[in-house]
Protein backbone atom coordinates (compact mmCIF):
# COMPACT_ATOMS: atom_id res chain seq x y z
CA UNK A 1 0.00 0.00 0.00
CA UNK A 2 1.41 3.44 -0.87
CA UNK A 3 0.59 6.59 0.81
CA UNK A 4 0.73 9.89 -1.19
CA UNK A 5 0.75 13.71 0.07
CA UNK A 6 -0.94 16.26 -0.79
CA UNK A 7 1.17 19.34 -1.93
CA UNK A 8 -0.30 21.44 1.61
CA UNK A 9 1.39 18.23 3.81
CA UNK A 10 4.22 18.08 1.13
CA UNK A 11 5.63 21.82 2.14
CA UNK A 12 4.49 21.53 5.40
CA UNK A 13 7.09 18.25 6.13
CA UNK A 14 9.67 20.77 4.24
CA UNK A 15 12.60 22.57 6.22
CA UNK A 16 12.03 25.27 6.65
CA UNK A 17 8.13 24.41 5.85
CA UNK A 18 6.63 26.15 2.77
CA UNK A 19 4.06 28.03 3.48
CA UNK A 20 2.70 28.97 -0.09
CA UNK A 21 -0.51 30.68 -0.67
CA UNK A 22 -1.50 32.60 2.15
CA UNK A 23 -4.86 32.32 1.83
CA UNK A 24 -5.36 28.35 2.11
CA UNK A 25 -2.40 27.90 4.43
CA UNK A 26 -3.99 30.12 7.81
CA UNK A 27 -5.64 33.12 6.50
CA UNK A 28 -8.50 34.51 8.81
CA UNK A 29 -11.64 33.18 8.01
CA UNK A 30 -13.83 36.46 7.34
CA UNK A 31 -17.81 36.70 7.66
CA UNK A 32 -20.45 39.29 6.31
CA UNK A 33 -24.03 38.95 6.62
CA UNK A 34 -26.24 40.89 4.46
CA UNK A 35 -30.03 41.53 5.62
CA UNK A 36 -32.88 42.70 3.07
CA UNK A 37 -36.13 43.27 4.77
CA UNK A 38 -38.98 44.58 1.83
CA UNK A 39 -40.68 47.38 2.59
CA UNK A 40 -43.79 49.09 1.62
CA UNK A 41 -42.14 51.51 -0.48
CA UNK A 42 -40.32 49.20 -2.27
CA UNK A 43 -43.54 46.47 -3.17
CA UNK A 44 -44.85 49.94 -4.88
CA UNK A 45 -41.39 50.72 -6.90
CA UNK A 46 -40.32 47.57 -7.24
CA UNK A 47 -43.41 45.33 -9.03
CA UNK A 48 -43.81 44.65 -12.19
CA UNK A 49 -40.09 45.62 -12.72
CA UNK A 50 -38.71 43.77 -15.99
CA UNK A 51 -35.83 41.24 -15.70
CA UNK A 52 -32.25 42.43 -14.66
CA UNK A 53 -33.90 45.79 -13.74
CA UNK A 54 -33.89 45.37 -9.57
CA UNK A 55 -30.65 45.05 -8.09
CA UNK A 56 -30.03 44.38 -4.55
CA UNK A 57 -26.22 45.17 -3.16
CA UNK A 58 -25.88 43.25 -0.43
CA UNK A 59 -22.40 42.47 1.00
CA UNK A 60 -19.32 45.15 0.30
CA UNK A 61 -15.81 43.05 -0.38
CA UNK A 62 -12.54 44.36 0.00
CA UNK A 63 -10.13 44.35 -2.89
CA UNK A 64 -8.50 40.64 -2.47
CA UNK A 65 -11.35 39.09 -1.11
CA UNK A 66 -11.62 35.05 -2.09
CA UNK A 67 -15.06 33.92 -1.15
CA UNK A 68 -15.46 30.62 0.20
CA UNK A 69 -18.71 29.14 -1.90
CA UNK A 70 -19.01 25.82 0.24
CA UNK A 71 -19.80 28.15 3.42
CA UNK A 72 -21.68 31.27 1.78
CA UNK A 73 -25.24 30.90 1.48
CA UNK A 74 -28.54 32.72 1.18
CA UNK A 75 -32.19 32.07 3.22
CA UNK A 76 -35.05 33.45 2.22
CA UNK A 77 -38.80 33.82 3.06
CA UNK A 78 -41.71 33.85 0.73
CA UNK A 79 -40.63 37.15 -0.95
CA UNK A 80 -43.73 37.26 -2.98
CA UNK A 81 -44.89 36.01 -6.90
CA UNK A 82 -42.28 35.11 -10.13
CA UNK A 83 -39.25 36.66 -7.76
CA UNK A 84 -36.15 34.82 -9.88
CA UNK A 85 -33.09 36.22 -9.42
CA UNK A 86 -29.26 35.93 -9.72
CA UNK A 87 -26.42 36.14 -6.85
CA UNK A 88 -23.39 37.36 -8.85
CA UNK A 89 -20.83 40.98 -8.28
CA UNK A 90 -20.32 43.71 -10.87
CA UNK A 91 -18.65 41.41 -13.19
CA UNK A 92 -20.90 38.56 -13.65
CA UNK A 93 -24.43 38.69 -12.41
CA UNK A 94 -24.75 35.39 -11.92
CA UNK A 95 -21.31 34.35 -10.88
CA UNK A 96 -22.41 32.40 -7.42
CA UNK A 97 -26.46 31.55 -8.39
CA UNK A 98 -28.39 31.29 -10.86
CA UNK A 99 -32.31 31.19 -11.48
CA UNK A 100 -33.14 31.07 -7.64
CA UNK A 101 -36.70 31.03 -7.44
CA UNK A 102 -37.95 33.15 -3.79
CA UNK A 103 -41.41 33.66 -4.19
CA UNK A 104 -44.81 31.87 -6.08
CA UNK A 105 -45.93 30.45 -2.75
CA UNK A 106 -42.99 28.67 -1.64
CA UNK A 107 -42.32 29.18 2.19
CA UNK A 108 -38.82 30.22 1.79
CA UNK A 109 -35.60 28.32 1.08
CA UNK A 110 -32.10 28.23 1.35
CA UNK A 111 -29.05 27.36 -1.08
CA UNK A 112 -25.08 27.84 -0.86
CA UNK A 113 -23.50 29.69 -3.72
CA UNK A 114 -21.60 25.94 -4.20
CA UNK A 115 -24.97 24.76 -4.90
CA UNK A 116 -25.58 27.17 -7.05
CA UNK A 117 -23.13 25.52 -9.71
CA UNK A 118 -24.48 22.21 -9.73
CA UNK A 119 -23.28 18.82 -8.65
CA UNK A 120 -20.03 17.97 -9.57
CA UNK A 121 -19.07 21.44 -11.23
CA UNK A 122 -15.95 23.58 -10.16
CA UNK A 123 -16.37 26.83 -9.75
CA UNK A 124 -13.31 28.64 -10.04
CA UNK A 125 -11.67 30.65 -7.58
CA UNK A 126 -11.95 34.49 -7.83
CA UNK A 127 -9.86 37.21 -6.21
CA UNK A 128 -11.39 40.26 -6.69
CA UNK A 129 -8.92 42.95 -7.63
CA UNK A 130 -11.01 45.77 -6.69
CA UNK A 131 -14.08 46.84 -3.68
CA UNK A 132 -17.08 45.12 -5.01
CA UNK A 133 -20.46 43.94 -3.82
CA UNK A 134 -22.41 40.79 -3.61
CA UNK A 135 -25.97 41.48 -5.48
CA UNK A 136 -28.87 39.73 -6.07
CA UNK A 137 -30.40 41.02 -9.54
CA UNK A 138 -33.82 40.14 -10.54
CA UNK A 139 -34.27 37.69 -13.85
CA UNK A 140 -38.11 37.55 -14.35
CA UNK A 141 -40.71 40.21 -14.49
CA UNK A 142 -41.51 40.70 -10.79
CA UNK A 143 -45.43 39.96 -10.15
CA UNK A 144 -45.95 40.90 -6.68
CA UNK A 145 -43.09 41.42 -3.64
CA UNK A 146 -44.65 40.81 -0.10
CA UNK A 147 -43.92 44.03 2.47
CA UNK A 148 -41.52 42.57 5.57
CA UNK A 149 -40.06 39.58 4.21
CA UNK A 150 -36.24 38.78 4.76
CA UNK A 151 -33.74 37.50 2.26
CA UNK A 152 -30.16 36.79 4.39
CA UNK A 153 -26.69 36.37 2.69
CA UNK A 154 -23.97 35.06 4.75
CA UNK A 155 -21.32 35.33 3.04
CA UNK A 156 -17.77 33.81 3.72
CA UNK A 157 -14.03 34.92 2.61
CA UNK A 158 -10.70 35.02 2.90
CA UNK A 159 -8.66 38.25 2.13
CA UNK A 160 -5.36 38.07 -0.50
CA UNK A 161 -2.72 39.89 1.18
Amino acid sequence: MSTLLSTQLTNDAASPPVRGDFNKNGSALRYKLGTWTITAAQVTSEEALTAGNMTVQMVKVPKGTIINPVLSYLEWEDLGTTVTFDVGDGDNQDRYCSGIVGGTASTGGVTTFEEAGGAGVFIAERVYTAEDTIDLVNTATIDTLVADQVLKMHVFYTVNG
